[in-house]
């Protein structure tokens, strides 16, 4: 039986994202509590493009109604991706653990699978991100804070994100649901994880999340950002699933790379900020709205740490005296953006050995 948990630990881990092995063993624990063992075994002849019902039990050698039955339930509980194509016939899918698997266990919480994702986190995943190059998230900065005159690609700009898609979600943010239930985090919005499109019939036939209006999707960005929460989406220039509204004392991400020295090395805009030193009264109220430590006080100023800024632009934002301005980096100290999400995947895997598609 534990064979079968290391064989889909294996498999989960040839994503780019990874899946990593620990000195504890915390991952398999987490794959038995969310798998049976044949479930665990079925997951092995599932591949990360959609496939029909009857390639997977060919493949798998089982009934191909059974399988059926089987690869609902588990699309059900955010164990695999489905989707319905437009003859009526299901599609399964493999998807990673982040983002993936975790972030669809947002109703199965429980303090218990809450310590075991934390220290999976804290083993596993946080000390594969340091020495990366390549990350999966982009900052996308306050859009009106930039200077005017200044090109905004289209995937820098949430209005044109939210502009260029007809369906939404919105969802209850899964790291800050878990600090809550655990009485640590914050009180910034609960409802703020959005998806578009395939990603949002997702959620909502699963019970995720609840579908929203255009309108009502700009409402919440809004809300977002007067909470003080970054606004983070996937590294490349195609059409987006998702935009995350993270907090630095919750969110999965933010509150492991500010442990960092320079957390700008792996989740960032192209945009820093700056100070005018002479209009700013070092009131401290962009030291409050940091979320990632980038401004603190030194000898009764507030100083900018470039190195650990990544350019969201909520400082700008709230400065009282306009004093903070969005930049936007040189060519040269620009990160890349790739043209799509396959590109990335591949940039990421390319930086570990893994190639992508695996299969």
């Amino acid at each position: 039986m534990a064979d079968v948990y290391e064989r889909l630990r294996e498999r989960l881990d040839m994503f780019p994202q990874g899946f990593p092995k620990t000195e504890s063993g915390v991952e398999l624990e987490i794959l038995q509590h969310l798998f049976t063992p044949e479930e665990a075994e079925v997951m092995l002849h599932l591949r990360p493009r959609p496939e029909k019902v009857s390639t997977i039990a060919d493949r798998a050698g089982k009934d191909e109604t059974e399988l059926g039955e089987t690869l609902y339930g588990m699309s059900k509980r955010g164990l695999i991706l489905r989707h319905r194509a437009p003859d009526e016939e299901m599609y399964y899918f493999l998807i990673p653990w982040v983002i993936g698997i975790y972030e669809f266990q947002l109703n199965n919480l429980t303090p218990e699978n809450i310590e075991l994702y934390e220290r999976f986190y804290q083993e596993g995943m946080v000390p594969s991100w340091r020495n990366k190059k390549t990350g999966m998230f982009r900052v996308i900065p306050v859009e009106k804070e930039i200077q005017g005159g200044t090109e905004i690609q289209p995937y820098e700009k949430v209005s044109q994100i939210i502009d260029s898609n007809t369906r939404f979600a919105v969802a209850d943010c899964i790291c800050r649901k878990e600090k809550r239930m655990v009485g640590e985090g914050c009180d910034k919005l609960l409802e703020a994880c959005m998806s578009f499109g395939r990603a949002a019939d997702f959620y909502i036939e699963n019970g995720l999340g609840r579908e929203i209006s255009q309108e009502e999707a700009r409402r919440i960005l809004l809300k977002a950002e007067e909470d003080g929460l970054i606004h983070c989406s996937s590294n490349h220039a195609g059409n987006k699933d998702f935009i995350c509204n993270c907090c630095g004392c919750c969110c999965g991400v933010l509150a492991n790379i500010t442990k960092y020295d320079n957390p700008a090395a792996i989740t960032k805009s192209n945009y820093y900020a700056t100070k005018d030193e002479d209009t700013c009264t070092t009131c401290g109220t962009c030291v409050e709205r940091c979320q990632v430590g980038a401004i603190q006080f030194e000898n009764d100023l507030t100083v900018i740490n470039r190195e650990r800024c990544i350019g969201c632009g909520l400082c700008v934002s709230t400065c009282p005296t306009g004093s903070i301005s969005m930049v936007k980096k040189s060519p040269e100290e620009a990160s890349a953006v790739f043209s799509s999400g396959k590109e990335m995947l591949q940039a990421m895997g390319k930086e570990t050995g893994k190639k992508f598609p695996f299969e």
